[in-house]
Protein backbone atom coordinates (compact mmCIF):
# COMPACT_ATOMS: atom_id res chain seq x y z
CA UNK A 1 0.00 0.00 0.00
CA UNK A 2 1.77 3.30 -0.90
CA UNK A 3 0.72 6.90 0.22
CA UNK A 4 0.68 7.96 -3.42
CA UNK A 5 -1.50 5.44 -4.75
CA UNK A 6 -4.43 8.10 -5.07
CA UNK A 7 -5.48 11.26 -6.30
CA UNK A 8 -6.72 13.83 -3.28
CA UNK A 9 -10.02 15.80 -5.27
CA UNK A 10 -9.96 19.29 -4.68
CA UNK A 11 -13.57 18.62 -2.78
CA UNK A 12 -11.36 16.83 0.26
CA UNK A 13 -10.04 19.96 1.47
CA UNK A 14 -13.36 20.89 2.85
CA UNK A 15 -15.97 19.66 5.46
CA UNK A 16 -17.04 16.20 4.92
CA UNK A 17 -20.93 14.39 5.68
CA UNK A 18 -20.52 12.52 8.79
CA UNK A 19 -21.65 9.49 8.75
CA UNK A 20 -23.91 8.24 11.86
CA UNK A 21 -20.97 7.31 14.31
CA UNK A 22 -20.77 8.75 17.68
CA UNK A 23 -16.73 9.28 17.39
CA UNK A 24 -16.36 10.55 13.92
CA UNK A 25 -13.94 13.33 13.80
CA UNK A 26 -12.57 15.39 11.16
CA UNK A 27 -9.37 17.08 12.08
CA UNK A 28 -7.07 19.90 10.03
CA UNK A 29 -3.36 20.06 11.15
CA UNK A 30 -0.56 22.47 10.69
CA UNK A 31 3.30 22.23 11.64
CA UNK A 32 5.60 24.97 10.85
CA UNK A 33 9.16 24.87 11.61
CA UNK A 34 11.35 27.83 11.30
CA UNK A 35 14.93 28.00 11.79
CA UNK A 36 15.31 32.10 11.30
CA UNK A 37 12.99 32.46 14.01
CA UNK A 38 14.17 29.07 15.71
CA UNK A 39 10.27 28.61 16.45
CA UNK A 40 8.76 25.21 16.21
CA UNK A 41 4.72 24.66 16.84
CA UNK A 42 1.33 22.97 15.66
CA UNK A 43 -2.23 24.15 15.06
CA UNK A 44 -5.25 21.80 14.83
CA UNK A 45 -8.92 22.00 14.83
CA UNK A 46 -10.75 19.03 15.08
CA UNK A 47 -14.54 18.99 14.74
CA UNK A 48 -17.35 15.72 16.20
CA UNK A 49 -20.04 16.41 14.39
CA UNK A 50 -22.41 13.78 16.22
CA UNK A 51 -21.54 15.03 19.46
CA UNK A 52 -21.15 17.84 18.49
CA UNK A 53 -18.12 18.71 19.58
CA UNK A 54 -15.03 20.77 19.07
CA UNK A 55 -11.47 21.93 19.53
CA UNK A 56 -8.44 23.63 18.95
CA UNK A 57 -5.36 23.48 20.02
CA UNK A 58 -2.18 25.67 19.44
CA UNK A 59 1.54 24.82 20.79
CA UNK A 60 4.36 26.74 20.25
CA UNK A 61 7.83 26.15 21.39
CA UNK A 62 10.40 29.41 21.21
CA UNK A 63 13.57 28.90 20.93
CA UNK A 64 14.74 29.87 24.83
CA UNK A 65 12.53 27.61 25.78
CA UNK A 66 9.72 28.91 26.68
CA UNK A 67 6.50 26.70 25.62
CA UNK A 68 3.29 27.99 25.02
CA UNK A 69 -0.31 25.88 24.49
CA UNK A 70 -3.49 26.54 24.28
CA UNK A 71 -6.52 23.74 24.32
CA UNK A 72 -10.16 25.03 23.51
CA UNK A 73 -13.42 23.19 23.78
CA UNK A 74 -16.63 24.28 21.65
CA UNK A 75 -20.26 22.37 21.28
CA UNK A 76 -20.78 25.55 18.59
CA UNK A 77 -19.97 24.22 14.96
CA UNK A 78 -20.11 26.30 12.02
CA UNK A 79 -21.52 23.95 9.70
CA UNK A 80 -18.98 24.64 6.49
CA UNK A 81 -15.65 26.70 8.31
CA UNK A 82 -12.70 24.35 9.27
CA UNK A 83 -12.53 26.59 12.34
CA UNK A 84 -12.91 26.56 16.21
CA UNK A 85 -12.64 29.52 19.25
CA UNK A 86 -10.02 31.81 17.77
CA UNK A 87 -8.32 29.15 15.66
CA UNK A 88 -9.52 29.70 11.68
CA UNK A 89 -8.18 27.76 8.55
CA UNK A 90 -9.27 29.11 5.20
CA UNK A 91 -8.45 27.22 1.84
CA UNK A 92 -7.83 29.80 -0.33
CA UNK A 93 -6.64 27.09 -3.32
CA UNK A 94 -7.31 23.60 -2.97
CA UNK A 95 -3.95 21.77 -2.80
CA UNK A 96 -2.01 25.13 -3.01
CA UNK A 97 -2.85 27.90 -0.42
CA UNK A 98 -4.37 27.89 2.71
CA UNK A 99 -4.42 30.92 5.44
CA UNK A 100 -4.02 29.94 8.95
CA UNK A 101 -5.28 32.75 11.93
CA UNK A 102 -5.47 32.31 15.40
CA UNK A 103 -6.16 35.41 17.89
CA UNK A 104 -7.05 35.10 21.46
CA UNK A 105 -4.63 34.02 24.94
CA UNK A 106 -1.63 31.61 24.91
CA UNK A 107 -0.92 30.04 28.41
CA UNK A 108 2.81 30.41 29.19
CA UNK A 109 4.78 27.16 30.54
CA UNK A 110 8.65 26.77 31.52
CA UNK A 111 7.92 23.50 32.20
CA UNK A 112 5.24 22.06 29.90
CA UNK A 113 5.38 19.08 32.01
CA UNK A 114 3.14 19.80 34.59
CA UNK A 115 0.67 19.76 31.16
CA UNK A 116 0.56 15.88 32.52
CA UNK A 117 -2.28 17.25 35.02
CA UNK A 118 -3.71 20.05 32.38
CA UNK A 119 -6.64 21.14 35.06
CA UNK A 120 -4.10 22.25 37.68
CA UNK A 121 -1.37 23.41 34.57
CA UNK A 122 -3.96 25.77 33.22
CA UNK A 123 -5.25 27.58 36.18
CA UNK A 124 -1.80 28.40 37.89
CA UNK A 125 -0.01 29.05 34.01
CA UNK A 126 0.64 33.02 33.40
CA UNK A 127 -1.18 34.15 29.81
CA UNK A 128 0.15 35.69 26.93
CA UNK A 129 -1.41 37.62 24.38
CA UNK A 130 -1.57 35.76 20.68
CA UNK A 131 -2.15 36.19 17.07
CA UNK A 132 -0.73 34.13 14.62
CA UNK A 133 -1.32 34.89 11.04
CA UNK A 134 0.31 32.48 8.64
CA UNK A 135 0.23 32.09 4.65
CA UNK A 136 0.38 28.89 3.35
CA UNK A 137 1.67 27.39 0.35
CA UNK A 138 1.76 23.80 -1.24
CA UNK A 139 5.68 22.58 -1.43
CA UNK A 140 4.96 19.52 -3.34
CA UNK A 141 1.45 17.39 -3.64
CA UNK A 142 -0.92 16.16 -1.29
CA UNK A 143 -0.75 12.44 -0.81
CA UNK A 144 -2.62 10.03 0.92
CA UNK A 145 -5.88 8.36 0.78
CA UNK A 146 -9.37 9.59 -0.22
CA UNK A 147 -10.79 6.70 2.18
CA UNK A 148 -12.78 4.81 -0.65
CA UNK A 149 -10.24 1.93 -0.93
CA UNK A 150 -9.95 0.13 2.57
CA UNK A 151 -7.14 -1.27 1.38
CA UNK A 152 -5.14 2.31 1.67
CA UNK A 153 -6.45 2.98 5.08
CA UNK A 154 -3.20 3.70 7.26
CA UNK A 155 -5.27 2.99 10.67
CA UNK A 156 -8.91 2.56 10.69
CA UNK A 157 -9.01 3.27 14.32
CA UNK A 158 -7.41 6.60 13.40
CA UNK A 159 -9.41 7.69 10.44
CA UNK A 160 -10.95 6.83 6.90
CA UNK A 161 -9.84 9.81 4.53
CA UNK A 162 -6.25 10.80 5.29
CA UNK A 163 -3.76 12.72 3.38
CA UNK A 164 -0.35 15.03 4.04
CA UNK A 165 1.40 17.57 2.10
CA UNK A 166 4.65 19.27 2.38
CA UNK A 167 4.24 23.15 2.88
CA UNK A 168 5.77 26.42 2.99
CA UNK A 169 4.97 29.01 5.79
CA UNK A 170 5.16 32.90 6.01
CA UNK A 171 3.75 35.17 8.73
CA UNK A 172 3.62 36.61 11.94
CA UNK A 173 3.58 35.53 15.22
CA UNK A 174 2.49 38.09 17.73
CA UNK A 175 3.19 37.77 21.45
CA UNK A 176 2.14 41.03 23.72
CA UNK A 177 2.75 43.21 21.19
CA UNK A 178 6.30 41.95 20.13
CA UNK A 179 6.04 40.73 16.71
CA UNK A 180 8.30 37.33 15.45
CA UNK A 181 8.22 36.72 11.59
CA UNK A 182 7.73 32.99 10.92
CA UNK A 183 9.10 31.62 7.44
CA UNK A 184 9.64 28.47 7.41
CA UNK A 185 8.70 24.25 6.14
CA UNK A 186 6.37 22.31 7.78
CA UNK A 187 3.65 19.72 7.26
CA UNK A 188 -0.61 19.45 7.15
CA UNK A 189 -2.83 16.81 7.21
CA UNK A 190 -6.48 16.69 6.91
CA UNK A 191 -8.61 13.39 8.26
CA UNK A 192 -12.26 12.48 8.36
CA UNK A 193 -13.86 9.08 9.92
CA UNK A 194 -13.89 7.26 13.49
CA UNK A 195 -11.21 8.47 15.56
CA UNK A 196 -9.96 6.53 18.90
CA UNK A 197 -6.88 7.45 19.76
CA UNK A 198 -6.67 4.22 22.14
CA UNK A 199 -6.99 2.22 19.07
CA UNK A 200 -3.17 1.89 18.14
CA UNK A 201 -0.65 0.62 20.92
CA UNK A 202 1.56 3.68 19.46
CA UNK A 203 3.05 5.52 16.82
CA UNK A 204 6.14 8.06 15.67
CA UNK A 205 5.03 10.79 13.48
CA UNK A 206 8.19 12.57 12.32
CA UNK A 207 8.76 15.74 10.27
CA UNK A 208 11.72 17.45 9.69
CA UNK A 209 12.41 20.91 7.13
CA UNK A 210 15.33 21.65 6.76
CA UNK A 211 17.73 24.72 5.39
CA UNK A 212 18.13 23.85 1.89
CA UNK A 213 14.30 23.61 1.83
CA UNK A 214 13.47 19.90 1.53
CA UNK A 215 11.52 17.61 4.05
CA UNK A 216 11.18 14.24 5.21
CA UNK A 217 8.22 12.67 6.63
CA UNK A 218 8.12 9.55 8.31
CA UNK A 219 5.60 7.78 10.32
CA UNK A 220 5.79 4.15 12.52
CA UNK A 221 2.77 2.89 13.82
CA UNK A 222 2.28 -0.55 15.52
CA UNK A 223 -1.08 -1.91 15.59
CA UNK A 224 -2.28 -4.10 18.57
CA UNK A 225 -2.67 -7.21 16.75
CA UNK A 226 1.02 -7.32 16.38
CA UNK A 227 1.81 -5.61 13.57
CA UNK A 228 3.78 -2.75 11.90
CA UNK A 229 2.64 0.10 9.46
CA UNK A 230 5.53 2.56 8.03
CA UNK A 231 5.19 5.01 5.98
CA UNK A 232 7.66 8.07 4.47
CA UNK A 233 7.84 10.62 1.83
CA UNK A 234 10.55 13.23 0.94
CA UNK A 235 10.02 16.58 -0.70
CA UNK A 236 12.73 18.55 -2.50
CA UNK A 237 12.69 21.26 -5.41
CA UNK A 238 8.67 21.25 -4.94
CA UNK A 239 8.71 17.35 -5.81
CA UNK A 240 7.07 15.01 -3.24
CA UNK A 241 8.47 11.13 -3.52
CA UNK A 242 7.56 8.37 -1.65
CA UNK A 243 10.34 6.56 0.56
CA UNK A 244 11.08 3.72 2.97
CA UNK A 245 11.15 3.72 6.67
CA UNK A 246 13.54 0.99 6.87
CA UNK A 247 14.69 1.85 10.57
CA UNK A 248 14.09 3.58 13.60
CA UNK A 249 15.51 3.70 17.25
CA UNK A 250 14.18 6.01 20.26
CA UNK A 251 16.44 6.96 22.98
CA UNK A 252 14.08 7.61 25.98
CA UNK A 253 14.12 10.14 28.69
CA UNK A 254 13.76 8.08 32.94
CA UNK A 255 10.66 9.46 32.15
CA UNK A 256 9.28 8.60 29.35
CA UNK A 257 10.02 10.94 26.69
CA UNK A 258 11.97 10.87 23.08
CA UNK A 259 15.15 12.80 23.58
CA UNK A 260 16.29 11.06 20.59
CA UNK A 261 14.78 9.34 17.28
CA UNK A 262 16.96 7.85 14.74
CA UNK A 263 15.60 7.20 10.92
CA UNK A 264 17.04 4.91 7.99
CA UNK A 265 15.10 6.23 5.15
CA UNK A 266 15.74 4.70 1.68
CA UNK A 267 15.01 8.00 -0.70
CA UNK A 268 15.33 8.02 -4.28
CA UNK A 269 18.45 9.47 -3.75
CA UNK A 270 19.57 7.01 -1.95
CA UNK A 271 19.37 5.95 1.76
CA UNK A 272 19.41 8.52 4.53
CA UNK A 273 20.05 8.71 8.49
CA UNK A 274 17.72 11.15 10.23
CA UNK A 275 18.38 11.92 13.51
CA UNK A 276 16.37 14.28 15.69
CA UNK A 277 17.54 15.45 19.38
CA UNK A 278 14.94 17.09 21.31
CA UNK A 279 15.86 21.02 21.41
CA UNK A 280 18.05 22.47 24.19
CA UNK A 281 17.12 23.25 27.04
CA UNK A 282 14.68 20.18 26.71
CA UNK A 283 11.25 20.95 26.96
CA UNK A 284 8.33 17.61 26.04
CA UNK A 285 4.76 18.56 26.38
CA UNK A 286 3.05 15.36 27.92
CA UNK A 287 -1.17 15.31 26.00
CA UNK A 288 -2.90 13.38 26.67
CA UNK A 289 -6.70 11.07 26.19
CA UNK A 290 -8.75 9.35 28.80
CA UNK A 291 -11.70 6.98 27.73
CA UNK A 292 -13.31 4.14 29.73
CA UNK A 293 -13.34 0.59 27.89
CA UNK A 294 -16.13 -1.33 27.73
CA UNK A 295 -15.15 -3.76 30.91
CA UNK A 296 -14.87 -0.69 33.14
CA UNK A 297 -11.45 -0.22 32.32
CA UNK A 298 -9.32 3.33 32.11
CA UNK A 299 -7.62 3.91 28.60
CA UNK A 300 -4.90 6.67 28.61
CA UNK A 301 -3.40 7.36 26.00
CA UNK A 302 -0.11 9.74 26.17
CA UNK A 303 1.29 12.24 23.08
CA UNK A 304 4.31 14.00 23.92
CA UNK A 305 5.77 16.78 21.73
CA UNK A 306 8.94 18.51 22.12
CA UNK A 307 10.84 20.92 19.23
CA UNK A 308 13.81 18.65 17.85
CA UNK A 309 17.16 19.76 15.94
CA UNK A 310 17.54 17.51 12.82
CA UNK A 311 21.17 16.31 11.31
CA UNK A 312 21.01 13.63 8.19
CA UNK A 313 23.91 11.79 7.04
CA UNK A 314 24.19 13.76 3.89
CA UNK A 315 25.28 16.69 6.17
CA UNK A 316 21.73 18.78 5.85
CA UNK A 317 20.44 20.50 8.99
CA UNK A 318 17.07 22.12 10.24
CA UNK A 319 14.23 21.80 13.03
CA UNK A 320 11.62 19.27 13.22
CA UNK A 321 8.74 18.06 15.60
CA UNK A 322 8.48 14.37 16.72
CA UNK A 323 4.51 13.27 17.55
CA UNK A 324 4.89 10.26 20.07
CA UNK A 325 1.53 8.26 20.97
CA UNK A 326 1.89 5.74 23.35
CA UNK A 327 -1.04 4.02 25.26
CA UNK A 328 0.16 4.27 29.34
CA UNK A 329 0.51 1.07 31.07
CA UNK A 330 1.31 1.46 34.96
CA UNK A 331 2.18 5.89 33.96
CA UNK A 332 4.38 4.48 31.70
CA UNK A 333 4.83 4.52 27.48
CA UNK A 334 3.63 1.01 26.43
CA UNK A 335 6.79 1.66 23.48
CA UNK A 336 9.28 2.37 26.22
CA UNK A 337 8.53 -0.82 28.46
CA UNK A 338 7.12 -3.51 25.73
CA UNK A 339 3.83 -3.68 27.99
CA UNK A 340 0.70 -5.13 26.66
CA UNK A 341 -1.79 -2.00 26.48
CA UNK A 342 -5.53 -3.36 27.71
CA UNK A 343 -7.68 -4.03 25.12
CA UNK A 344 -9.78 -0.37 23.60
CA UNK A 345 -13.15 -1.68 22.68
Amino acid sequence: MSMFAETIAPAHEYRHVPDDRPAYNESTYYNFLCPEAGVVGWVRVAMQANQPAGQASVLVFLPDGETLFTHQRTTDLTADRLAVGGLDFDIVEPHRRQRLRYDGPLSSFSEPKVLASPGEAFRAAPKRSARIQLSVTGHGASFGTNGDDPANILEDTMAIGHYEQFIHVEGDLELDGRRLAVRGGGLRDHSWGPRDWAGPLSYRWIVAAFEDGSAVMTLDVARRDGGRTRRAAVVDGGVTSPAELTGQTVEWTADGFCRKAVSEVATPAGPVTLTGTARTPERFVPLRHRRTAADGTELVTRIGYSAYEFVSSDGRRGLGIVEMLDQLVDGRPVGMTGATAPPQS
